[in-house]
C-alpha cells in the first residue's frame, strides 16, 4: 500500500513539473441508460472485485493494480483523486469506488467503477464521467477510444490508447459477461 502511494504521489510530481499540449479528444460512445420503470439491480461486489474480474476475463500487457477511492476525503487531494479517477466534482451520487490502472510507465489505460446511491440518476452519473474525464491525465499520451456503460447499480468507464493493441470494447464485452 505504502510503495503504490508513493507511486501516486511520484506520479503526481512528474504530471505537475510536466507540460504537454495537445487537445480533448471527444468521447465517441454514449453511456447506456438504466430502466427507469424497475428498480435499480444490485450488482454483487465490491468494485475492486468486479474491476479484478473483468481484467480476469480480459486480461492486460502491463503490470496493473487496482485501488479503492476513498469517497469520505475531502481534502484537496482527495477531490483530485476523486475527479482524476472517475471525472466527477463531487461524490454526492455514488457510494463506492475503485480504479485499474498500470502501476508503471505511460500507457493511455485507465478503467474505473463506481457504485451509484440509492435513488441516484445513473445516467447523470455516466454523463459527468464521459464528459468530465481528462483523457490526457498522462504525460504526453492519449487515451482516444473511451466508453461508459452501466449494469445495475455500477457505471464503468474505460479508456485505453489506440496504439496500446487494445480497445475499449472489449473491456465492456468483459464487464457484461462479469454483470450477467
Amino acid at each position: 500500500m505504502k510503495k503504490m502511494i508513493s507511486m501516486l504521489l511520484a506520479l503526481t510530481i512528474v504530471l505537475c513539473l510536466a507540460a504537454c499540449g495537445g487537445n480533448n479528444t471527444p468521447a465517441t460512445e454514449a453511456p447506456t441508460e438504466a430502466p427507469t420503470e424497475a428498480p435499480v439491480l444490485k450488482v454483487e461486489g465490491t468494485m475492486e472485485e468486479l474491476l479484478n474480474k473483468v481484467v480476469e476475463k480480459q486480461p492486460v500487457e502491463f503490470m496493473g493494480g487496482t485501488m479503492p477511492i476513498d469517497l469520505t476525503d475531502t481534502s484537496d487531494d482527495g477531490k483530485w483523486m476523486v475527479k482524476s479517477y472517475t471525472g466527477l466534482d463531487s461524490t454526492e451520487s455514488i457510494t463506492e469506488a475503485a480504479f485499474f490502472e498500470p502501476m508503471m510507465g505511460s500507457i493511455p489505460y485507465s478503467m474505473v467503477m463506481v457504485r451509484t446511491a440509492e435513488g441516484a440518476d445513473i445516467k447523470a452519473v455516466a454523463e459527468g464521467m464521459k464528459n468530465g474525464i481528462d483523457q490526457r491525465k498522462w504525460i504526453c499520451v492519449e487515451a482516444d477510444d473511451l466508453q461508459v456503460v452501466s449494469y445495475g447499480d455500477v457505471v464503468m468507464l474505460i479508456m485505453v490508447g489506440s496504439d496500446t493493441g487494445m480497445t475499449s470494447q472489449s473491456f465492456v464485452d468483459a464487464f457484461a459477461q462479469v454483470c450477467g
